[in-house]
């Protein structure tokens, strides 16, 4: 769909192959604001940016923040833009209401890295799964994720003050054990590979894509999965 008005018959000879329940569809797009209605037309709801919108001299890698921005936005899917923003990072917390436990995790802004937040994300948004989603999805499937939380969070809770902790392997401690967060030392005995740290990645809010956009481009940090606390937490 260009970004000029088309009818709703153009729209359903473009995408008919594709998309089922087009019109529903069209519906819940309007409600989001990502399309926009008016007289018969249709519309994007917002500009589509592309290369000739960034000043890409002015961009140089800043320190780790998570960068917030809750509205629609449009880039040019064959823009370098999109392969860009697609190779910055973002930084995904995992918080539960059981203990103070936040699990930190990195990803890539395309959300193909296989990290816990988007697995919840994709499943929440009936995306495709990759190769180890789909291996996940067979051990626990789509379980509400403060349910999977509340269990994961109290046994990496245990990592410490231990170097190994003893569990007999459920679904939980499998799947974190998919992810690489844990590992198997022996039949019931685990390691982690997530420390546990006091450092802090900043949240920035963004009423606007383009700063947004911006922000997110300097986002070049990888940076190590970790967990921190909220707050005193009994640990026994």
């Amino acid at each position: 769909m260009a970004n000029e008005d088309v009818n709703l018959r153009q729209i359903h000879r473009a995408f008919d192959a594709v998309e089922e329940n087009l019109d529903r569809q069209l519906d819940k797009y309007i409600k989001a604001g990502l399309i926009i209605r008016q007289d018969r037309r249709y519309r994007l709801g917002g500009q589509i940016f592309g290369d000739d919108d960034i000043d890409w001299s002015a961009l140089t890698s800043q320190p780790a923040q998570r960068n917030y921005f809750v509205q629609p936005f449009f880039v040019r899917a064959d823009s370098h833009l999109a392969q860009r923003l697609d190779e910055t990072y973002v930084y995904q917390e995992l918080r539960n209401e059981t203990n103070s436990v936040v699990l930190h995790l990195t990803s890539r802004f395309d959300c193909e890295t296989d990290t816990l937040a988007n697995y919840f994300f994709k499943i929440s948004e009936n995306l495709n799964l990759s190769p180890l989603e789909r291996e996940v999805y067979q051990i626990m499937g789509d379980a509400d994720p403060e349910y999977v939380l509340k269990y994961m969070t109290t046994f990496l809770l245990k990592f410490k003050n231990k170097k190994v902790v003893k569990k007999h392997p459920d679904i939980f401690v499998r799947v974190l054990e998919k992810y690489g967060y844990i590992n198997a030392s022996s039949e019931n005995e685990f390691t982690t590979h997530i420390v546990f740290s006091e450092q802090e990645i900043p949240r920035v809010d963004f009423d606007d894509a383009e700063m947004f956009i911006k922000a997110q481009l300097t986002q070049q940090t990888n940076i190590n999965n970790f967990i921190s606390l909220d707050e005193a937490t009994n640990l026994d």
